[in-house]
């Protein structure tokens, strides 16, 4: 359902607008850290991203999936509305249990919404239109400001690690354009992205001892989203969470032969709990699930290169692909640069959509050759074996990168698909940066 804007939708949006202001600068951190001086700003643009992520799909690609979700969001809260007793009844029915509810004028769109991640998804914005009604614009800002607390929880969490490099982090996460733009708006990619960013920041706040009530609920709470939503991420991001953790122990041992001790029991302990809670995911992700991995890839494969065939949107190929450990592993490097360095400005570019991420991956190219070219290849690598942050970080974005790379052959998907991995791999060639060129930063 494509939605226009009208004078209606702008009046109730910006009285949101005025009320978001008001607690964004209520709320914002009284503490006298650097990095909080970017709060407001953060969220003023997020509201700006908000908006231009509704023109954009209202008027330059008049559709796509935001406005199914927002369908299934209307769908259920027609229901809420016919039957408001029941409401609680109607956000946790399951698909099969839909014939108990009030049918309304909306019910065609059931068989769009059939997918759980849709199904979940409509659930959860039929919740915010309880506020703002049927309006799409006002209900896009809300949701882009919801999920943004994630993408700040990320950053924060970075700068307390490496306070004296926050300006580099703000650049990397709170306004990098893409970020910006595909981490905003009515699609599950901001849920995911910010879903990442509160489970990063309670298994902070976890080892070191601090909110652990919170912490607990946070990581619970997200990563149930992201198993709804999109499962891949937990294949990636759990273990490279549990490496992190396992490191940043060893790291805090004092003792040198208590490192030598320490690192042989937990290493096996944390893969096999990684092991037996991604295969309890796994069991429960249906065509996500571990075993579907080859279809789910050939089904993008052919649907985004249809796409790029009949619709001139801008795909790219890597050949035929093995789903075999050796047949990834040789496509890997391909994979990985074809999702942070393209697309190329000549030769890919086939549209404006294409042409500002062709823009940024150049520019993301050339800053990652000026670090590694200051820093040294050698010392960059010394580097990722000895700090358990960048090993941590640039192998979640290398494996993350790899993954959708190998699986998205279309730009514009490809631009939403990785965007969790963005903000660790440009934090990884901050601190290779910083701590390879002796600046003394020490991580305070």
């Amino acid at each position: 359902m494509l939605k226009q804007i009208t004078l209606i939708d702008l009046s109730i949006s910006f009285f949101y607008v005025l009320v978001i202001l008001f607690i964004v600068n209520i709320t914002k951190p009284s503490k006298r850290e650097k990095y909080t001086t970017y709060y407001t700003t953060f969220f003023g643009l997020k509201i700006v991203y908000a908006l231009l992520f509704v023109l954009i799909h209202s008027y330059y690609y008049k559709g796509g999936d935001t406005f199914l979700y927002f369908s299934g969001g209307n769908f259920f809260l027609e229901q809420m509305i016919a039957d408001p007793f029941n409401s609680i009844k109607t956000l946790s029915s399951s698909y099969t249990e839909l014939s108990e509810l009030s049918y309304s004028n909306g019910y065609s769109i059931i068989g769009s919404i059939r997918s759980s991640d849709v199904f979940f998804l409509s659930k959860i914005i039929s919740i915010i239109l309880l506020f703002t009604g049927d309006n799409y614009l006002a209900a896009s800002i809300i949701y882009t400001l919801i999920t943004a607390i994630g993408i700040w929880k990320l950053y924060a969490t970075l700068c307390k690690l490496y306070p004296a490099i926050y300006k580099h982090f703000a650049i990397g996460i709170l306004f990098y354009p893409s970020l910006g733009i595909w981490g905003s708006g009515i699609l599950k990619d901001p849920l995911t992205f910010a879903a990442v960013g509160f489970i990063f920041s309670a298994v902070y706040n976890l080892m070191n001892r601090e909110k652990l009530f919170a912490s607990i609920i946070s990581i619970s709470v997200s990563t149930y989203l992201c198993f709804i939503l999109k499962p891949y991420i937990l294949y990636t991001f759990v273990p490279v969470m549990l490496m992190w953790v396992q490191g940043k122990i060893v790291s805090k041992t004092s003792s040198s032969l208590g490192k030598y001790i320490l690192a042989p029991i937990l290493i096996p302990i944390f893969i096999g709990g990684g092991y037996l809670f991604l295969q309890q995911i796994s069991t429960g992700a249906g065509k996500y699930s571990l075993e579907n991995v080859q279809s789910v890839a050939e089904g993008f494969h052919s649907w985004h290169s249809y796409l790029a065939e009949t619709r001139d949107q801008s795909g790219y190929s890597l050949g035929n692909v093995s789903f075999t450990p050796l047949g990834i592993l040789v496509k890997a490097p391909e994979a990985f640069f074809v999702t942070y360095f393209r697309p190329f400005i000549v030769g890919d570019v086939r549209n404006v959509a294409t042409l500002f991420e062709a823009l940024q991956a150049f520019a993301l190219l050339i800053i990652s050759l000026r670090v590694f070219f200051k820093v040294g290849i050698f010392k960059s690598f010394r580097l990722f074996v000895s700090n358990p942050d960048v090993r941590a970080f640039l192998t979640f974005a290398i494996i993350l990168g790899v993954t959708v790379g190998l699986t998205s052959y279309n730009f514009g998907a490809l631009s939403r698909y990785k965007i969790p991995g963005v903000p660790f791999y440009i934090a990884s060639l901050a601190i290779i940066y910083f701590k390879g060129t002796k600046n003394p930063l020490n991580g305070k």
